[in-house]
């Protein structure tokens, strides 16, 4: 637990004395599949670092559309804007995608501690700049890039993230539906089907029940890099 959170975006770098106050005033929060640890625009009270399980970051768009930005997994850190600015409230929504445990601090306890060790805000910050440097390059790649590159992408983001080598190939190594990668790629659930029972026909992946397995590596980063028009 404690390597978990010493490697977590929000809390490396932090001098023992003070990580050792980390320790004492965390909080364990436990969400059950499909549960939420909190709500878009809730008020941002409490900053987490994800010790079992996944979690999925939402955002519901004014007509209703829900959009995956990221996936986590443990040692990730979510609800950062707590530190900075909690009266805006949560942006997106974190919601458990299995039985997920993770440990919480709530604004005044960071606040304190980021007195003590200013390296906490400025991680903080970087989280935040990391979150729309992601979201800029989603923004230009819904208007210059093409579907097909969209998914490859998401798929090859994945895979380098959570991938696990098996012998097919390389599986993105937790549930993952045709329905997450339609929302974090920007299109449709019939478009994301309609492309990987293509590429499944010409082997580069293996779709199962909530499994994507990429068997060629590199015809779909030729595909996301746009070096193969078809």
């Amino acid at each position: 637990m404690q390597e978990l959170i010493r490697q977590s975006s929000l809390f490396k770098d932090v001098g023992s004395d003070v990580f050792a106050q980390v320790l004492e005033t965390c909080i364990p929060r436990s969400v059950e599949e499909d549960g939420f640890f909190f709500m878009q625009g809730d008020a941002a009270s409490h900053a987490f670092v994800l010790l079992e399980g996944r979690v999925k970051m939402l955002q519901i768009t004014p007509n209703g559309q829900q959009i995956t930005l990221r996936i986590l997994t443990p040692g990730q850190t979510y609800g950062g804007i707590a530190i900075l600015n909690p009266l805006e409230g949560y942006p997106a929504t974190a919601q458990a995608m299995e039985n997920s445990t993770a440990l919480a601090w709530d604004t005044a306890h960071l606040r304190k501690l980021a007195e003590m060790e200013p390296s906490i805000s400025l991680n903080a910050m970087q989280l935040m700049h990391a979150y729309i440097t992601e979201l800029q390059e989603r923004q230009k790649a819904l208007v210059t890039d093409r579907v097909e590159q969209r998914i490859a992408r998401i798929l090859m983001k994945l895979a380098s993230q959570y991938g696990k080598k098996v012998e097919e190939g390389v599986l993105i190594n937790f549930p993952l539906t045709r329905k997450d990668i339609a929302e974090m790629s920007g299109t449709t659930l019939f478009t994301v089907s309609r492309t990987l029972k293509e590429w499944e026909r010409q082997g580069m992946v293996k779709i199962g029940r909530e499994k994507v397995c990429i068997c060629k590596p590199h015809g779909l980063v030729s595909l996301a890099d746009d070096l193969v028009r078809r």
